[in-house]
């Protein structure tokens, strides 16, 4: 296995080339050169910067060797070029660096992650490990904290989110029960280095999957949202459709029973890519949330694969609630990748809007509609021919439809989702060479999907069956992350 030395090297003469990429390399999403990445870690506000890090497998596009690869940046525009900063090279992390969070403690960064271990026959030890970042850059791993799974629970035990409530320190963590049933615990510490388990969190899902990956817990206006990412559940028409989900729970946890009073599990993401977010608050007070634009076991399907480098991260959202609902909208700093205006429209009635020019798949658009009389909206886009993608919003039944089986590279699939009925249509759509994230209504539904349409399938249709009311629109052509 090459050092991290090796492998940054090779990250920073890959940043600095002036390299021809093929036509699905992503303009403004975090994905990597070559390698694999997947969940977002150690998410954090630190030293006056973002610290993104994340999962990364920098030899080949499989689930192995996971390091944790960082990337930082002040305005989520400019990026330090991606490098690697924690290695699986130690007793207790030999078979990967697996995901965890990071906490802001006095002047470090301190990381807190699950070490995974595998012996001959392949039985998994799990150890939570400490890591600390200091204002300088300097990584220093310290080693496990917790080294014992509790009673009760399988080795399938990780992915610990910390945080800090009154002078306790907490983190929530997935687990396995050994009747093979996914929940989460809480452990709680008084100096981040001897933990304890307060036990397991008390949530009227009992039997709802067989592992919840990457909890996060979490307080938006008094009101506790456990986010998690179930895995087994099974698939229904108009839920559960990916191969795992991720989704969250609103309501009151109560710290001295863990019960927690809660409504239904909400899924985050509608569309086909979306897994393990994670969520953290920065200076300005908001609560910003990345996803894994990807999902696992399902590589080999991604036209990236043959060029050395599969999946990516989402654009960083802000998270609020809603009538009792999370909504997600992209961060304020993305509006300043916007260049040119493409197209523009007020006040227009039709059943059909047209733009063919879609500046090569990397544009945002922003519209709210009135639909008048009509119950049928279609978007047609990424193509408008022989090749696209299209949303469907039938307000009659009350459904949505996110349609890439036209598509001629790459994975074929239709997701459908539950809608309101609404007068109003907004959305707000950004499509990114390979990459497309879709915000309706104000980011009450959300929807992200990679979709590998041919360079010159381009070209956007608006259409009704009867006529709409195009209250604004507009169309822009969008410019890319720089990494410096």
């Amino acid at each position: 296995m090459k050092s991290i030395n090796e492998i940054n090297d090779k990250a920073i003469k890959s940043y600095m080339e002036d390299k021809q990429f093929d036509d699905w390399k992503l303009n403004y999403h975090l994905e990597m050169n070559f390698g694999l990445i997947n969940d977002p870690n150690g998410l954090a506000y630190f030293n006056n910067e973002y610290y993104i890090f994340f999962q990364w497998n920098p030899f080949d596009c499989e689930h192995k060797f996971k390091h944790w690869g960082l990337v930082r940046t002040k305005d989520f525009i400019n990026y330090s070029i991606p490098k690697a900063v924690l290695a699986p090279d130690d007793w207790y992390d030999k078979n990967g660096c697996y995901s965890g969070s990071g906490i802001v403690i006095g002047d470090k960064l301190n990381l807190l992650y699950t070490g995974n271990v595998k012996d001959f026959q392949g039985n998994r030890s799990s150890y939570q490990c400490v890591a600390t970042v200091d204002k300088k850059g300097n990584i220093v791993k310290k080693g496990p904290v917790l080294d014992t799974i509790p009673e009760g629970y399988t080795p399938h035990f990780r992915d610990p989110k910390a945080y800090k409530m009154g002078d306790k320190f907490y983190f929530v963590i997935g687990a396995q029960s050994e009747g093979l049933k996914g929940c989460a615990l809480l452990y709680e510490s008084a100096d981040f280095e001897k933990w304890s388990l307060v036990g397991k969190i008390n949530t009227k899902y009992k039997d709802f999957g067989f592992m919840w990956e990457c909890p996060s817990l979490l307080n938006i206006n008094g009101t506790d949202i456990l986010i998690f990412s179930p895995q087994g559940l099974e698939k229904e028409e108009y839920r559960y459709q990916n191969i795992y989900q991720s989704g969250y729970i609103l309501g009151k946890l109560n710290y001295n029973t863990l019960d927690f009073d809660h409504g239904t599990f909400e899924e985050l993401d509608l569309g086909t890519d979306f897994y393990a977010p994670q969520v953290f608050k920065d200076d300005n007070n908001r609560d910003i949330m990345i996803g894994w634009m990807g999902l696992p076991e399902e590589e080999n399907d991604h036209m990236t694969v043959e060029h050395g480098r599969v999946h990516c991260l989402t654009m960083p959202r802000e998270i609020f609630i809603k009538d009792n609902l999370l909504y997600q909208k992209p961060v304020e700093e993305m509006k300043d990748l916007r260049q040119e205006v493409i197209a523009e429209a007020e006040g227009v009635i039709c059943t059909e809007w047209k733009s063919e020019n879609t500046n090569d798949n990397s544009y945002e658009i922003n519209a709210e509609i009135d639909r008048l009389n009509a119950d049928h909206i279609e978007i047609k886009f990424m193509g408008i021919d022989d090749e696209y993608s299209k949303l469907v919003l039938d307000f009659k039944n009350g459904t949505g439809i996110l349609d890439n089986s036209s598509i001629l590279n790459g994975p074929k699939s239709i997701r459908k989702f539950k809608i309101e009925k609404d007068e109003k249509v907004s959305i707000n759509m950004f499509v990114d060479k390979s990459a497309v994230e879709i915000y309706l209504q104000g980011g009450r539904y959300v929807l992200s999907s990679r979709i590998y349409s041919k360079n010159n399938s381009q070209g956007i249709i608006i259409s009704s069956n009867e006529e709409i009311k195009i209250n604004n629109l507009n169309l822009w052509s969008m410019g890319g992350f720089k990494y410096e």
